[in-house]
């Protein structure tokens, strides 16, 4: 059903596009280098793992093979690159503190791969991840269900708002923005029970001022967009970047994203 959704916003400059730079982080990387200053924390954005490549453009792209995604975790294991959760990386700012060798794995949408294919990977390298799932669409076909959302859960991950209906809040009003912010969160709180989501990621990357008082308004922590770069701070927390995996990414190309 998102792929629709996807559709709509493939050409969204948030969301990346054939100008978008082949190593986003490098020029920063070469300069954090030099200058031992903290690089930040990479937080790296997919959206389904499957085996199952869908044939049309926008969906190929964000869908990356099992094995791919097994290799990536293997070279973060093998480095000793903790994966951990949004949510941890902002209590962890929140404190003051400028960890390393870590990175944040999030995964939009709420597709039932999620439960099937990325959450078994997670588990065998040792690896936490954040999913980002707009609450509209939750128990339809190909999206998770309210069950494998609680398994998610409790594996570890932490389990997220990406909007009801995966709309554009930057195109809504102020009553349209809290519809679908709050209630998200109102039907994961409901339905999941237990702590409340603390982090929001806007569909398609895309907020406005009216957004990030609605986030605060509604409780939120942070938020991330998809605009490239490193997390160094909380000093916008409604406007944190991440970096996109792509399904041709090499390890080559994961290494650079993620490199110091």
């Amino acid at each position: 059903m998102l792929w629709s959704v996807a559709l709509a916003f493939a050409s969204s400059t948030a969301c990346g596009g054939a100008d978008e730079p082949t190593h986003p982080r490098a020029a920063t990387s070469a300069t954090h280098a030099m200058t031992g200053h903290w690089p930040g924390v990479p937080v790296l954005m997919y959206h389904r793992v499957d085996a199952d490549i869908p044939r049309e453009a926008v969906g190929r792209d964000l869908t990356i093979a099992p094995g791919a995604f097994a290799a990536q975790l293997r070279y973060l294991r093998e480095r000793h690159i903790a994966a951990i959760t949004a949510h941890d990386l902002v209590a962890r700012l929140g404190r003051h503190e400028r960890p390393r060798n870590i990175v944040v794995l999030t995964f939009d949408d709420g597709y039932d791969d999620a439960a099937t294919t990325a959450l078994p990977l997670l588990r065998e390298y040792g690896a936490r991840g954040t999913f980002y799932v707009s609450s509209g669409f939750i128990g339809t076909p190909h999206h998770l269900s309210w069950q494998q959302m609680r398994a998610l859960r409790g594996a570890g991950m932490e389990v997220a708002c990406h909007g009801t209906f995966h709309l554009d809040l930057a195109k809504l009003d102020r009553a349209g923005q809290e519809r679908e912010a709050a209630g998200c969160m109102e039907r994961f709180t409901r339905y999941l029970g237990g702590p409340a989501p603390t982090t929001y990621a806007y569909p398609s990357g895309q907020y406005d001022a009216t957004t990030v008082s609605v986030m605060r308004e509604i409780g939120m922590r942070a938020a991330f967009t998809e605009m490239p770069g490193d997390v160094e701070g909380l000093e916008r927390p409604y406007a944190l970047p991440r970096l996109r995996v792509r399904r041709d990414d090499d390890l080559a190309r994961f290494a650079a994203l993620i490199a110091p």
